[in-house]
């Protein structure tokens, strides 16, 4: 008489559990490899997350998608401290200057300047292009919103905000290259209020 033998189940918390340390792992091995400005490969990421190199694409449909999903991981926290910074000032020209400050400080106390410049290049994978559009939106809209608000003509609104943006992604390269963000920053700003008040003269 055969005995019924029990065949181990693998609780759906441990498999979904398992699931999210893999992705946290792979995730960890690409923000590194982007963080130093290396090229993201699917045989680097897979050996330095411990895994094999044919099951990533168990996780992502494409290796670009791992950039998305870094600039994901990073982008709200980013995006709530420059929004609730610019939503505490009401004049559009002060705003404008404190738009810049705080995504300055964002970069200067994440390390993630590199993060926003790579967010604002769309990637070949779907999800990717999403995040980065969600990125580009989070930190053109209430730049935008000033802009507008303190130049009635739209042409000149337009290449203000483009002047600003071009501004802070200068910034960006220089934080990322070691300028040191206590004299970089006021400098920034300081810029940018003359940028403002230039353009209303």
């Amino acid at each position: 008489m055969g005995h019924n033998v029990a065949m181990p189940k693998i609780a759906a918390a441990s498999v979904a559990e398992h699931r999210a340390q893999i992705e946290e792992k792979l995730l960890d091995a690409a923000e590194a490899l982007l963080r130093a400005g290396l090229p993201l490969t699917a045989g680097k990421v897979t050996k330095d997350a411990g895994i094999a190199r044919n099951s990533i694409y168990r996780y992502v449909d494409s290796i670009d998608d791992l950039r998305g999903m870094v600039i994901a991981r990073h982008l709200p926290g980013w995006a709530q401290a420059v929004e609730a910074a610019v939503a505490a000032v009401d004049d559009p020209g002060e705003r404008i200057v404190i738009w810049m400050e705080a995504n300055l400080e964002q970069a200067a106390e994440t390390g993630h300047g590199w993060l926003m410049q790579m967010a604002q290049q769309p990637g070949p994978s779907r999800v990717t292009s999403a995040v980065a559009d969600q990125a580009h939106n989070v930190l053109r809209a209430s730049l935008i919103d000033a802009w507008r608000s303190l130049h009635p003509d739209p042409e000149l609104a337009r290449l203000h905000i483009a002047l600003t943006r071009g501004v802070l992604q200068s910034a960006f390269v220089q934080l990322d290259g070691g300028f040191p963000p206590e004299k970089l920053i006021p400098a920034v700003t300081a810029a940018t209020r003359a940028l403002v008040r230039s353009s209303t003269e």
